[in-house]
């Protein structure tokens, strides 16, 4: 393992461990935990000679995540760890961990519903919403979820800790780059 790897490793996978335990927990990215990732990254970033990717990486993270939190489709937590990530990732790299975290988000969303018996209700209910918005044109006819407005409110039970899932994705990926380049 060479050193980028190994700064890698310190200065984001093992802070993100925090950030997984505390989103499945608690549904809360803390502050702390996502401050350092990005310091660290944007750190690294300028002795290995790739800030421009950093900024870009963080930049893509904030840009990708600002519209669903305005709306409430997303938290605030979800956005700060896209752009902490990007800061070690780079935008190709976090793009890559999105897709697969976005992959992950839909498996778990699935597997949340199947417990709680409603996944045929709500499939039901999102194919209808969709024929009416694709091929009759109603608008607001596709449910969407949203978070609750005040911070402190409870998270509804069927929400998806995305911070988590991009903590996995990223964990995997790099898994995956240890022994396969691409």
């Amino acid at each position: 393992m060479g050193a980028e790897q190994l700064a890698f490793l310190l200065g984001c996978l093992f802070p993100s461990l925090g950030i997984f335990y505390a989103d499945v927990r608690y549904r809360l990215v803390p502050d702390k935990l996502i401050l350092s990732i990005l310091l660290a990254g944007l750190v690294g970033s300028v002795y290995t000679d790739r800030l421009s990717d950093a900024l870009l990486g963080t930049a893509l993270g904030f840009g990708i995540f600002i519209l669903p939190c305005l709306f409430n489709l997303a938290g605030g937590g979800d956005l700060k760890c896209a752009a902490a990530l990007g800061a070690w990732l780079g935008p190709y790299g976090l793009a890559r961990s999105l897709f697969a975290a976005v992959l992950l988000g839909a498996a778990w969303g699935v597997i949340l519903k199947l417990r709680r018996g409603v996944l045929a209700a709500w499939a039901k209910t999102l194919l209808i919403g969709l024929y009416l918005r694709v091929i009759c044109g109603v608008k607001g006819a596709v449910p969407v979820p949203k978070l609750p407005e005040h911070p402190d409110a409870p998270t509804p039970p069927d929400t998806v800790p995305f911070g988590a899932c991009m903590v996995v994705a990223v964990w995997v990926l790099w898994g995956l780059n240890l022994f396969f380049v691409f």
